[in-house]
Parts: C-alpha cells; sequence; structure tokens
C-alpha cells in the first residue's frame, strides 16, 4: 500500500510491513553477515513490519525511533537512529555488535549512484536518510543505505536501498514496504 501523499522524509511516521514482492530477497545479505540458515530462512518465510516514530527535539536534531518485528523471531530492543553522523554502537541480537551513524543527505550528495535512484520529488528536495552500519571490531561487511520515499510502480512507497560490500561480494538490494498506519 502506498504511503499518504503527506508523507515524506521530513516526517516518516507510520508502521510498515515489507513488500516481498517489490523487495529483494534478504537471504543473500544476512548469510554473509553471519546470520544461522535455520535463522535466515524463518525471516525469508516471515513478514517483517516496522514501527518508525520520525522525532525533533527543541534543538531541532532529529531521531528515527524503530522498532521491528517478526512473528516468531525476537530481533532485540527499539533503536533509536540520531541523525547527526555520529558514530553508535548498538548490540542485535541477529548480528551482533555494529557500529551505525545515520544522517539526513540530499540525494545528490549520496557517492554510490544506485542508492540514489527511484526517489520521489520530494525526497529529493527535502533529502534522504543516509545510514551507515558496520560490525563493531572487524571490517568483514559493510552497509551503505538511503532511506525515504521512493516511486515504485506509480506509487510513493517507503524504500530502502542497500549498497552492501561484504567478503569478496557486492550486492544492491531495495527493500520496499507497505504503509499500514499513521503512528
Amino acid at each position: 500500500m502506498a504511503v499518504p501523499a503527506s508523507m515524506t522524509t521530513l516526517n516518516l511516521s507510520g508502521k510498515f510491513s515489507i513488500n516481498k514482492t517489490l523487495s529483494h530477497p534478504p537471504e543473500e545479505i544476512l548469510e554473509l553477515q553471519g546470520v544461522a540458515l535455520l535463522k535466515r530462512k524463518a525471516m525469508g518465510a516471515a513478514t517483517l513490519t516496522v514501527t518508525m516514530k520520525h522525532n525533533k527535539n527543541d534543538s531541532g536534531e532529529e531521531s528515527l525511533s524503530l522498532e521491528q518485528t517478526i512473528a516468531g523471531l525476537d530481533l532485540g530492543e527499539p533503536e533509536v537512529k540520531v541523525l547527526n553522523w555520529v558514530e553508535q554502537t548498538r548490540d542485535t541480537k541477529l548480528i551482533g555488535t555494529v557500529l551505525t551513524k545515520a544522517k539526513r543527505a540530499k540525494v545528490d550528495e549520496v557517492e554510490n549512484a544506485y542508492l540514489k535512484e527511484e526517489w520521489s520529488a520530494d525526497t529529493l528536495e527535502n533529502g534522504c536518510i543516509l545510514v551507515h552500519v558496520t560490525p563493531a571490531g572487524t571490517e568483514s561487511w559493510s552497509a551503505e543505505q538511503t532511506w525515504g520515499i521512493g516511486e515504485v510502480n506509480g506509487e510513493r512507497r517507503h524504500v530502502r536501498r542497500i549498497a552492501f560490500t561484504g567478503p569478496n561480494k557486492k550486492l544492491e538490494h531495495r527493500f520496499v514496504y507497505d504503509y499500514r498506519e499513521w503512528c
């Protein structure tokens, strides 16, 4: 389901479910991140739901509060991404401890060409959310991501584009989400 016409990257608050038909399967990235086969299969069969609350504090600093759920899997505590490009350490149940940083960025400032594709006019105007994730203590893989409102089959959708670099492999994946409700 498309996002409301009023939704932009200035407020991405909402509940979303992964659209498996429009998205790349996550299994290959999960394998390169070291996720066990049974968990990869369970995640591939289940539907990921993301509840996101877009906040701004009194000084204007933005943050995204994220809660991801998959039926039958404990993905751990909710995550807060502060959009200030300051590295944060996060312990995850799925892929271990990671270093992550995020910020709002103009799409034309993003280096990877794949991460710049298929954005809506308002995402081009207001900027996308740029996210970088690596495992703590090793550089075995990295994921550069852009989040925003994309144009998919003529509809406005919440989209996350990922440029993943793993051991001897580079992947480009797109995850498209169905809008469920505002929150």
